[in-house]
C-alpha cells in the first residue's frame, strides 16, 4: 500500500512537469522555424503594408472631402474633413509601433508628423505671394517639417483655439490646405507602394540567402521589438514629458484637435497588435512564440500594456490642461508606459534573440 501511494505520488509529479514542460518549455513540440517564418510572414502582410494600405487609402478620403470643402465651404463639410483626419491619425499612430523600413529610411515620418506648427512661419507662407500647391509643399527642407503633414492641417481645420467655422477659412488656407492634403496623400502612396512592391516581402523573407536587409529572422524579430519599445520611449519621454516638463501646453502634439491623449493611446495599442500580427485581420505575431515557451512572459506584457494604455485612459482632460491640473495621471502614464518598455526591452528582446532563429 506504501508503495503505491509513492508511485501515485510520483506519478502526479511527472504530470505536473511534463505540463510545465509543455507550457513553459515548449518541451520541442513547435517547429520554431517554421513558427518564425509565419510571424514573419503576418507582420509583413497584415500588420506592416495593411497598416499602409490603409493609411493610402484614408488620405486619399481626406482629399476627397478637402476638395468638397474647398468646393462648398460649410461646417458639416469642415466637420467631414476633422473626422477623416481623426481616422487617418488612428492609423498612423498604431502604425508608429512599427516605425522601421521605408517610413524611416525615406524620411517620411518627419515630412508627415512634426510638430509644433511654427505660426510665425505658417502665418508667412499665407501671406506670401508663393503658389501654395503640393510641388511648394514638396520643396521645403527639413527645416520647415512643420509646415507639412497632419498638423498644419490639422491648424487648418480647428483653428488655434479648436473652434474654427468654415465660413473662417480664408482663401490662402483653403490652397494652402489642399496642398497639404495633396502631399499627404503623396507621401502615404509612396510608403505604401515601398511595403507592397517589395520591402513586405524582404521583412517575409528575413534570413535567406541574398536578404541584406534582413540577414536573419533574428535580426528581424530585434528590429520589432525595438521599434515596439522606441515608441514607448517616444511617448513617455518625449510626446508627454517634454510639454510636462516644460508646463507648456504649446509643445503638445495634436493641440487643436485636443487630440493628443488618443495618438498616445493609439501608438500604445499599435504595440499591441504587431505582437499579435493582428492589425488588418487575425495572424501570428510573436505572440505565438512567446506563449509556446514562456506563458508568464505574456502575461506580463499584456498585463502591463494593459495598465499602460489605463493610465492614459485616466487622463480625461484635454493634455494641454492635465499637463497643468492632472499632474499625477500624467506621470502614472509615463510610469506605466516605461515599465511596458522596460519588459520590451529586457525581457522580450532577449527572449528573441534566444528563440528568434
Amino acid at each position: 500500500m506504501l508503495k503505491l501511494k509513492y508511485l501515485l505520488l510520483w506519478l502526479s509529479i511527472g504530470i505536473v512537469t511534463i505540463f510545465s514542460c509543455t507550457k513553459d518549455d515548449n518541451n520541442g513540440e513547435v517547429d520554431i522555424t517554421a513558427l518564425n517564418t509565419e510571424i514573419l510572414q503576418h507582420t509583413a502582410s497584415n500588420v506592416c503594408a495593411a497598416s499602409y494600405e490603409d493609411l493610402s487609402a484614408k488620405a486619399g478620403q481626406l482629399l476627397t472631402a478637402v476638395n468638397t470643402l474647398n468646393t462648398t465651404t460649410n461646417d458639416a463639410n469642415l466637420n467631414a474633413c476633422r473626422d477623416l483626419w481623426k481616422s487617418i491619425r488612428q492609423t498612423w499612430e498604431k502604425s508608429e509601433a512599427w516605425l522601421f523600413g521605408p517610413v524611416d529610411v525615406d524620411k517620411i515620418d518627419p515630412r508627415i508628423d512634426t510638430w509644433p506648427v511654427d505660426f510665425n512661419d505658417l502665418n508667412t507662407v499665407l501671406a506670401s505671394s508663393d503658389e501654395l500647391n503640393e510641388e511648394y509643399i514638396a520643396s521645403l527642407n527639413e527645416d520647415h517639417d512643420a509646415l507639412r503633414g497632419f498638423h498644419p492641417i490639422e491648424y487648418l481645420l480647428w483653428g488655434q483655439n479648436g473652434g474654427k467655422t468654415a465660413s473662417e477659412l480664408t482663401v490662402r488656407e483653403k490652397e494652402y490646405l489642399l496642398a497639404l492634403a495633396q502631399n499627404l496623400k503623396t507621401l502615404a502612396d509612396e510608403v505604401k507602394t515601398s511595403w507592397t512592391g517589395g520591402y513586405a516581402n524582404l521583412l517575409a523573407t528575413a534570413g535567406t540567402s541574398g536578404n541584406s536587409e534582413y540577414p536573419s529572422r533574428k535580426v528581424a524579430f530585434e528590429i520589432i521589438v525595438d521599434a515596439m519599445a522606441g515608441i514607448c520611449d517616444e511617448v513617455a519621454n518625449g510626446k508627454i514629458k517634454d510639454p510636462f516638463d516644460a508646463q507648456n501646453p504649446k509643445l503638445e502634439e495634436s493641440p487643436f484637435a485636443k487630440n493628443s491623449i488618443t495618438d498616445f493611446t493609439n501608438n500604445i495599442i499599435g504595440i499591441m497588435e504587431i505582437y499579435q500580427g493582428n492589425f488588418a485581420e487575425d495572424g501570428k505575431g510573436l505572440e505565438d512564440l512567446v506563449r509556446a515557451y514562456n506563458l508568464s512572459l505574456d502575461n506580463e506584457i499584456k498585463t502591463k500594456h494593459g495598465t499602460a494604455i489605463a493610465a492614459l485612459k485616466a487622463i480625461t482632460v484635454p493634455f494641454g490642461e492635465a499637463i497643468l491640473t492632472k499632474q499625477t495621471q500624467v506621470q502614472t502614464a509615463m510610469d506605466k508606459i516605461n515599465d511596458l518598455a522596460t519588459t520590451l526591452e529586457e525581457k522580450l528582446k532577449p527572449f528573441v534573440q534566444q528563440y528568434g532563429n
